[in-house]
């Protein structure tokens, strides 16, 4: 069985974290918390804003190497992009948190076939890609400096967060816009991803109001102003909002509210992929590619 299929065992699901490392953090944060709710906010925040490194699975392996591999500079970090060529308009394709490009490895052959140029970025601190810490800004910033130095861009497909940095390019920026967009699993808002966060490692009230205080310091708004459903009516090309009904890390109830907010999107629900294992369906690879191509 997938492990995005698993149900939650401890409360909301994160991306990359297993029930049994969550066990072992609900512990340490049981004592943090007793010592210094502020601790153990400080510690939660730290976390929150340190991906997991995922590595690369060996059937993807093969898929990766077959492309080139460049590094690109966006303010102060370095993040990786992979070109897979082909004389046709450019897809990118932007993971989701804790992941890396490899994991649209399924998409590669298909979106070629179909005749399209295909680019992968590794966020900062993701994948190949130097450093510690990432966070949404880094994810929209890299998204946009790649459309800048490739544009045109005919679509980009953004997995979770990635498909928040895609909506939030969209929102911030006005130049260097895609075609078309795909949205996989995009949770509604910062606060939910926070609280979820929060959830998996236990905290009680005063230590999640400390990570949110910590948050809103660092981003000079609060979490849940941080809102794809608020940016998504301000989108005006063609969009396909994909959404699992066993997504356990954004519920089905996010995919359909996003879908219903950007005019004339279309949501496209699949059944037992969880949160990423659409992203191996052929089906629904098949079913993004045709909206590519309408």
């Amino acid at each position: 069985m997938m492990e995005e299929r698993r149900k939650p065992v401890l409360g909301r699901v994160v991306p990359g974290v297993t029930p049994a490392v969550q066990r072992r953090l609900r512990s340490c944060f049981a004592a943090a918390q007793a010592a210094s709710p502020a601790l153990a906010g400080w510690l939660a925040f730290m976390m929150f804003m340190k991906p997991p490194r995922r590595k690369v699975d060996p059937a993807d392996a093969p898929i990766i190497a077959l492309a080139t591999r460049t590094i690109r500079r966006c303010g102060r970090d370095r993040f990786t992009v992979w070109r897979w060529e082909h004389p046709g308009p450019t897809v990118v394709l932007l993971h989701g948190w804790g992941s890396h490009a490899a994991r649209f490895a399924d998409f590669v052959a298909p979106l070629r076939a179909a005749g399209f140029a295909v680019i992968g970025i590794d966020a900062p601190a993701h994948g190949t890609s130097p450093g510690r810490f990432s966070d949404l800004p880094r994810f929209r910033d890299s998204l946009a400096e790649v459309l800048r130095a490739h544009e045109p861009i005919h679509a980009v497909i953004g997995h979770s967060l990635g498909g928040g940095a895609v909506l939030t390019v969209l929102a911030e920026t006005a130049e260097h816009h895609p075609k078309r967009i795909c949205l996989f699993g995009v949770p509604s808002d910062m606060d939910y991803i926070l609280e979820s966060f929060a959830m998996m490692l236990g905290l009680k009230p005063p230590a999640l109001e400390n990570l949110r205080a910590r948050f809103s310091a660092k981003f000079g708004r609060p979490a849940s102003a941080v809102s794809v459903t608020a940016a998504a009516p301000s989108v005006r090309i063609p969009v396909l909002v994909v959404h699992d009904e066993d997504d356990n890390v954004a519920p089905i109830a996010q995919g359909a509210a996003l879908a219903g907010a950007i005019p004339g999107a279309i949501l496209w629900r699949t059944r037992g992929f969880g949160h990423s294992g659409a992203l191996r369906d052929p089906a629904t690879i098949q079913r993004v590619i045709d909206f590519l191509r309408s």
